[in-house]
């Protein structure tokens, strides 16, 4: 991807690449808005998150926990696309139950499956089973 440059940052360009700044001369420059470092920081994210999400699952640990009380069955995957299982736990179980426990209200009690922690929380061993296929 080409990126055309403003005409300031041309100058400056032009002057580092022909021998730089003389002696007497002062050049500022001024890192703030609409300069394209934004733009260049978001896509070293969405390359990160691409990268983090493009690897295999190598790991699915299993574990227990409680939810006002009830037990439930949880799945900690290591590596995959968190996204990817999202979509597919959302098709197959409805919507997961509230994702922010640590701020905001608690979540609804009683909920087939939750997200939290890095892990999916599933109310019974079956769907947690069916998980655990899919990604296995």
């Amino acid at each position: 991807m080409e990126t055309e440059l403003l005409p300031w940052q041309q100058k400056i360009f032009d002057k580092i690449t022909s021998g730089g700044v003389k002696p007497g001369e002062m050049m500022i420059m001024s890192a703030g808005r609409q300069i394209g470092k934004s733009h260049f920081t978001q896509q070293a994210i969405d390359r990160l998150m691409r990268d983090l999400n493009s690897q295999p699952i190598s790991d699915l640990i299993l574990s227990e926990g409680t939810v006002y009380g009830a037990r439930y069955y949880c799945v900690e995957p290591v590596g995959g696309s968190w996204l990817d299982m999202e979509v597919w736990c959302t098709r197959t179980f409805g919507d997961p139950g509230d994702k922010i426990w640590d701020s905001g209200p608690a979540p609804l009690p009683a909920r087939r499956w939750y997200m939290n922690n890095r892990k999916f929380w599933f109310r019974t061993e079956k769907d947690r089973n069916w998980f655990i296929m899919k990604w296995s």
